[in-house]
């Protein structure tokens, strides 16, 4: 009976803490990543290896699990461009990365959007290294700008 009852509470746990894990990435902080990533251009285009509007690189998209538009094929010639150059498409890139990587990059003790963003641009491993000055200062920005308006 103990070990049933040790089982359904670290169940709860591990459920409860993703659940407050992915809590904090909203619509704002897609937002923000997106502002500072690329200014959220819809160029619709890749180069140097980066796909907008999140600057995702195909081994970022690996790392995600292949995520790809409804219908698509994941092993399809192209199917990482035509994703990663969707607004939505490429949330849902970022979700699942998220997922396998999410943690406290900055230990201060929360995971939010900070650390999403210093997960999106350092990379799950590295996360932890300070995100570079030019992406910081707009990523800020936009953060700061959205707290005043009330947003999420």
């Amino acid at each position: 009976m103990k070990f049933q009852i040790l089982l359904a509470l670290l169940a709860g746990a591990l459920w409860s803490t993703e659940a407050i894990f992915l809590s904090n990435l909203n619509d704002t902080c897609f937002r923000c990543i997106c502002e500072a990533s690329t200014g959220c251009s819809n160029r619709m285009q890749c180069g140097q290896g980066y796909c907008s509007p999140f600057s995702i690189s195909r081994a970022y998209w690996i790392d995600s699990g292949k995520v790809v538009q409804a219908q698509d094929d994941p092993n399809r010639f192209g199917a990482y461009e035509d994703c990663a150059n969707q607004y939505d498409c490429s949330t849902n890139i970022i979700t699942q990365y998220m997922e396998k990587y999410g943690k406290d990059c900055n230990n201060d003790g929360l995971v939010d959007c900070v650390d999403y963003a210093m997960l999106h641009i350092n990379g799950g491993p590295t996360c932890h290294l300070a995100l570079n000055v030019d992406f910081a200062r707009k990523f800020g920005t936009c953060l700061r700008s959205n707290q005043r308006r009330g947003r999420d």
